[in-house]
Parts: structure tokens; C-alpha cells; sequence
């Protein structure tokens, strides 16, 4: 710091003390005198010096933060110990593969982060008690800073982000602790092309990304009152989509902050038979902000309007007869008979179709031979809109 102040005086020294004596003497008719230029030197080097007592200060208060910084970050700690310092200490530990190769930040002081203070105080000549206790501490923090801990904001709280050895991501053996399961890195993570290419991530570059993603294949999907979008981009990025009942639409969908390529996002509590307007909106992980033209869509208006039966047409033998019969939409297909006229439907027999479809056929077994049977068809659309046909007859055949 004296270093700094000192060259940082005589750099001033020679801007503002020697030109002006040398402009003195090579022009003596200046309007200034000798007094007045020295004096306005003087005022200068005033102003100079509060200047660096300024910097000084900030200096020593940027100093003070850092050690604060440094001496929150951990705390006595033990096994059962929980929060965000048992979080910062295995972040701290999980720096050397050789001292926490499991790497794991959970928050809670267990068997794996003993041994891994354990490893620590062996490393550094301290009773292997696997308590942070005052001199594994000390020496933590000394660890600190020389490895100093990168911090990322998560719901307004500074998390301490794990820098997990990048050959870890794709070591069997660790996997193998791990369950199989490749780890998220985090984002204060900078991986080796090599590793990140292996991942599927994208490869580290010294050049910002300046480019927003590029939105295609846009789709809607849509009911009386809801609506599902779907849309695709070139590279991971966030979803959300603005929408209304005009271009400046109005609303909005909750931000899906998960950087994917296949997005979909559903639109609830629309009104029925309504043109609506939406964008949908992208964000990759640089932050660069992909928005989509105008896209519209309209939902549709509720089905009250009942299948129309038609074409009922029944072949008999002696003790079963087949029933057909068609419908202007897919519907499922219901037949209710009986011995005697009318065809009671809450007690009568009936038979039932599965499946929605135009053309039905239902065949009735066990029936009488000789015998009048009377039957009314029915049939369901996907609305649940509901026709029944007048009551029809037929006489099943003699023995």
C-alpha cells in the first residue's frame, strides 16, 4: 500500500509541480506570477493528498470486509452440525478431491465430512478428532485463502458454489460413490473443453456469447378455457410466454428459469370462443433474450350439441342378434333391451361399447327363440353429450 501511495505522489510531483516552473521560466510574460502558479501547485497537491487519504481509507475498510468475510464463513463445528457454515466447509474441503473426494454440499455434518476433517487435520499436523475445533479453524481459514471460496446468489443469500475436481464429472470410480449419477456443475464452475465436450455441455470459450437463442417450431394446443404452447430453440434457455386478447397482451406465465430446448408452458382460465395473442420468450444461460413474433390462437367453444344416431339395423337368429347402427362423430355406443315395451333403461339389459367410434356394433346373446325383444340404442360423445335412439324391436328366429 506505501508503495502505491509513493509512486502515486511523485507521479504527481512530476505532472503538476515540474511543467508549470518549466513554462515560468520559458515564458516569463505569463499572467500568472511565480506566487500564484505556487500556490494553485499548493492547493493542487492538497487536493491530491485528501484524494489518497480517500483511498486509504476505502482500502482499509475493503480489508476489514474481507476479513469479516473470511471469519464468517466458518465456525467451531461437529458432527450433527447443520446450516449454511457446514455448507461452506465442505464446499472448502471438496477443493481437494484427496481431503472430501466425495464432494457432496448438503448442509449437514455427517459421517463423510468427519472423515474428511479428519484427512485435513492429518494433512496439516492436528489431532484427527474430526471436530472444527479452534486450530483446525485456524488453519481452514489460511485454506481459504489460498483457495478462496466462489459465492453465487440464491434467494438473496450468498451459497458457497463446490468446485468439484472437473475429472471427477466423468471418473467411474466417483461416479460409482455417487450412484451413477453425474453431478450438476455449478455455474462458478469453469470445466476443461476436454470434460465438457464428454458432458455434452458446451465447451468453454474465451468469447461472450452475444447470441440469443433461436425459437422455432412454435405450437398451440387448445381447449374451451386452456391452451398448452410448446416451442423448441437451438440451445438450453429459460420459458415463459405474455399473452392477451391483444398484441399488448397483458399476462404472463411464471418464469421456468430450467434451461431446456423443448419448452411447453400451459395457458389456464381463458374465456371460450376467444382470439388470444401470445410471444413466447427464451433466455440462455448468458442471458441473452430470444423473443418470438406474434403467434395467436383461439379457443374453442364448448360442445353441447348431442351425437346424431342414424342407420339402425338389427340381424337375428334364433338366440343372439347383432345390433348396428352409425354416428355423425366418434361416440361410444350403448344398447338396452327387453322382453317388454317399454324399454325401461334404468332396470333393462344392455350392452356397452369401449371405445368411441362412428360405426357400432354390439351383439346381444342368450336371448329367447321366437320371441319379440325391444331395444333403444345410446351413444356418448367425448363431451358427454348424450343421444338415444326411439325404441326399435326385433323377433328372434324359431328353434
Amino acid at each position: 500500500m506505501k508503495k502505491i501511495l509513493s509512486s502515486f505522489l511523485v507521479f504527481a510531483f512530476l505532472i503538476f509541480v515540474i511543467p508549470p516552473f518549466k513554462a515560468s521560466a520559458e515564458t516569463p510574460t505569463s499572467t500568472l506570477s511565480q506566487t500564484e502558479i505556487i500556490i494553485n501547485l499548493l492547493r493542487q497537491i492538497q487536493q491530491l493528498q485528501t484524494q489518497i487519504e480517500t483511498l486509504k481509507t476505502q482500502m482499509v475498510q475493503l480489508q476489514q470486509q474481507k476479513q469479516e468475510t473470511i471469519l464468517q464463513l466458518l465456525t467451531t463445528l461437529k458432527e450433527g452440525s447443520k446450516g449454511q457454515n457446514v455448507k461452506t466447509l465442505q464446499a472448502l474441503l471438496a477443493a481437494d478431491p484427496e481431503i472430501y473426494p466425495e464432494g457432496l454440499i448438503t448442509g449437514f455434518y455427517g459421517r463423510l465430512t468427519a472423515e474428511a476433517v479428519k484427512r485435513f487435520q492429518k494433512r496439516h499436523g492436528i489431532e484427527q478428532v474430526g471436530i472444527v475445533g479452534p486450530k483446525t479453524l485456524k488453519k481452514l481459514n489460511e485454506w481459504l485463502e489460498e483457495h478462496p471460496l466462489y459465492l453465487e446468489k440464491e434467494n438473496g443469500e450468498d451459497k458457497p458454489c463446490a468446485i468439484v475436481p472437473p475429472g471427477h464429472l466423468i471418473a467411474p470410480g466417483w461416479l460409482r460413490k455417487q450412484d451413477g449419477v453425474r453431478p450438476i456443475v455449478p455455474v462458478c464452475q469453469v470445466i476443461p473443453p476436454g470434460i465438457a465436450k464428454k458432458l455434452g455441455l458446451p465447451v468453454p470459450t474465451s468469447t461472450p456469447d452475444v447470441t440469443p437463442p433461436v425459437i422455432s417450431t412454435i405450437v398451440s394446443s387448445v381447449s374451451t378455457s386452456s391452451a398448452i404452447i410448446t416451442w423448441s430453440t437451438n440451445e438450453t434457455a429459460d420459458s415463459q410466454i405474455f399473452y392477451g386478447t391483444s398484441t399488448a397482451y397483458g399476462l404472463n406465465t411464471a418464469l421456468n428459469s430450467a434451461l431446456v430446448t423443448n419448452h411447453s408452458q400451459t395457458l389456464t382460465s381463458l374465456d371460450t370462443g376467444t382470439l388470444y395473442h401470445f410471444q413466447v420468450r427464451s433466455k440462455d444461460a448468458s442471458g441473452n433474450l430470444a423473443t418470438s413474433t406474434d403467434q395467436t390462437f383461439t379457443t374453442s367453444v364448448p360442445d353441447t350439441t348431442p351425437p346424431i344416431i342414424s342407420s339402425i339395423l338389427s340381424t337375428v337368429s334364433s338366440t343372439s342378434a347383432t345390433i348396428t347402427w352409425t354416428t355423425n362423430e366418434p361416440a361410444t355406443g350403448k344398447v338396452y333391451y327387453s322382453l317388454t315395451s317399454p324399454v325401461d333403461l334404468s332396470s333393462a339389459l344392455n350392452k356397452a361399447e369401449t371405445a368411441p367410434t362412428l360405426n357400432h356394433s354390439l351383439s346381444l346373446t342368450s336371448l329367447t327363440a321366437s320371441s319379440t325383444y325391444y331395444f333403444i340404442v345410446e351413444s356418448k360423445d367425448a363431451s358427454n353429450n348424450t343421444a338415444t335412439s326411439s325404441q326399435q324391436s326385433f323377433i328372434t328366429l324359431s328353434q
